[in-house]
């Protein structure tokens, strides 16, 4: 159910963004406002967003399930990113690489 929402924010975005990056950016989003649906309310109890002194990010879960639940985001994240690059392996021919 999550991941399926996800996946459906992820298709919005153009390639050149790592979907990684957009996963972060869709959770703090998320954490950011009052939850208004069940995914949005799983994600407020289950993950935290930590900022340390350096302005950086961090995903935490709140618990055994929430760190599952990062994990098989991030997961997802990295078989779309393999998933566009195959794409692309298949679109371009060897002479593309000809100086």
């Amino acid at each position: 159910m999550i991941i399926s929402a996800f996946s459906k924010h992820i298709r919005s975005y153009q390639a050149d963004i790592p979907p990684v990056i957009i996963l972060i950016r869709w959770i703090k989003d998320i954490l950011s406002k009052k939850p208004e649906n069940n995914i949005e309310k799983v994600i407020h109890k289950e993950i935290a967003l930590i900022k340390n002194k350096f302005g950086a990010y961090m995903l935490l879960g709140k618990s055994k399930s929430g760190a599952s639940l990062i994990e098989s985001l991030y997961q997802f994240a990295l078989s779309y990113e393999q998933q566009n690059f195959a794409r692309w392996v298949h679109s371009v021919k060897a002479s593309d690489f000809k100086q």
